[in-house]
């Protein structure tokens, strides 16, 4: 079998070719690209007997792809900007189709590298981020441009400049800078910059790159835990903060996660994970109108802005929430097979942790996620408080709880963090 080289065209003017890639694609037998840029390369490559073939579906180009190779015919596969970088070479990688392919990649300028060289810019301590194709929620960017003094985005048509520069008036990070760069290398090329104020009126083509400059960029740390006398109680029953910690050591909580709490009580697992989350989002449901009252009410205590509460049956709120990272059920009415056919039909990687007190719900528990995760873990915690009898001191145990974590794949299986 041939090879198929992919090659790297930099940000589209054909002075930014490299020579090796314009060599291997006078060479190839069969040079691939999008439509648009098939003229281009005729014209690079001059009056050679190479065929050029437009880039179909990802699906129909691969089964091309492996034709051509196996007729031993030498391919070039043509990609803007760099094929490392956000690029069809990891999506090409990730197929069954590819695994005995030959591959040799012949890097090209990217559009970061080009806006970081407009602007003077080094990217030796930037991060690289792509909203372009990708669900990113507004608080992982604000998290990602608090924690490093640069990040370069590649932007789409609903996520770009301006839309990155909302997320940081709504954040408060008012002090950054906003760099944005369009049809870059071309005669059009638009280059702009200034405050995130100024940054979010502005707008820019579909296919553009950001960058954001951070003067104080800092760790996000995580707040102590809260104890039981912290919070408002009513006579709705409330998880204990022993139980509470191991409940969020089991969830693994991110900052920027979105995390659902089911049959939240008092909130106050709600209002642990809303202050472990200060860049996600918490959404609570609670059926029981006492309890709900009881969770607003901690929510203001805490000022917690991005903790959201819904009152009503778990099942039925649960088909409206946004995509979670990770869930807590700790409640369910009765209904965990239904929540968990909700939770299993997102597209994505999912920690879901549960936790139970009574035979049947442990049992319920048990077999429910054993069937979305055979390997999910269990533990059992009981926790005893001292109380003092006259000269004596005894313990009080509380019932054993249960608690489980499970990892939901969804259709596609997708990790949210990357």
């Amino acid at each position: 079998m041939s090879r198929l080289t992919i090659i790297g065209i930099g940000p589209g003017s054909a002075e930014y070719f490299m020579p090796a890639a314009r060599n291997r694609m006078r060479g190839a037998h069969t040079v691939i690209a999008a439509r648009r840029i098939l003229p281009m390369l005729r014209e690079v490559c001059g009056a050679v007997e190479t065929e050029f073939l437009p880039m179909g579906k990802i699906k129909d180009t691969l089964e091309m792809i492996d034709g051509l190779l196996r007729e031993e015919k030498e391919v070039a596969l043509i990609v803007s900007g760099d094929p490392l970088m956000y690029s069809l070479y990891k999506t090409i990688l990730n197929q069954e189709i590819s695994a005995d392919w030959e591959m040799e990649v012949i890097p090209g300028i990217g559009s970061m590298q080009m806006l970081g060289a407009a602007f003077g810019e080094t990217m030796e301590d930037a991060r690289l981020v792509s909203v372009h194709g990708r669900s990113r929620t507004p608080g992982s960017v604000a998290l990602c441009v608090t924690e490093n003094p640069k990040v370069f985005f590649l932007c789409s048509k609903e996520q770009g400049p301006a839309w990155l520069s909302q997320i940081m008036l709504d954040y408060h990070l008012d002090d950054v800078e906003v760099f944005a760069g369009a049809n870059l290398s071309y005669e059009d090329q638009i280059l702009e910059s200034g405050s995130p104020a100024e940054m979010a009126k502005k707008e820019f083509p579909s296919l553009c790159v950001a960058m954001i400059k951070n003067p104080h960029p800092r760790p996000v740390t995580r707040p102590c835990f809260l104890s039981d006398e912290d919070f408002e109680r009513g006579r709705t029953p409330m998880t204990k903060e022993e139980i509470r910690v191991l409940i969020l050591h089991k969830m693994k909580i991110h900052p920027d996660d979105v995390i659902w709490d089911i049959g939240a009580g008092t909130g106050s697992v709600s209002v642990e994970c809303a202050r472990q989350a200060p860049f996600g989002q918490v959404h609570s449901v609670e059926r029981d109108e006492a309890a709900v009252h009881l969770i607003e009410k901690n929510r203001d205590k805490f000022e917690l802005d991005n903790l959201f509460i819904y009152q009503g049956d778990a099942a039925e709120r649960t088909a409206d929430l946004p995509v979670p990272d990770k869930v807590f059920i700790g409640g369910s009415g009765g209904k965990l097979g239904e929540i968990m056919k909700n939770i299993a039909a997102f597209d994505r990687e999912i920690r879901v942790t549960v936790s139970a007190v009574t035979l049947e719900t442990i049992a319920e528990a048990g077999e429910i996620l054993g069937n979305y995760d055979a390997d999910y873990d269990v533990i059992q915690a009981t926790v005893g408080r001292g109380r003092k009898i006259g000269s004596y001191h005894i313990m009080d145990t509380n019932n054993p709880v249960m608690i489980f974590t499970a990892t939901i794949h969804g259709p596609g299986g997708q990790k949210i963090h990357e």
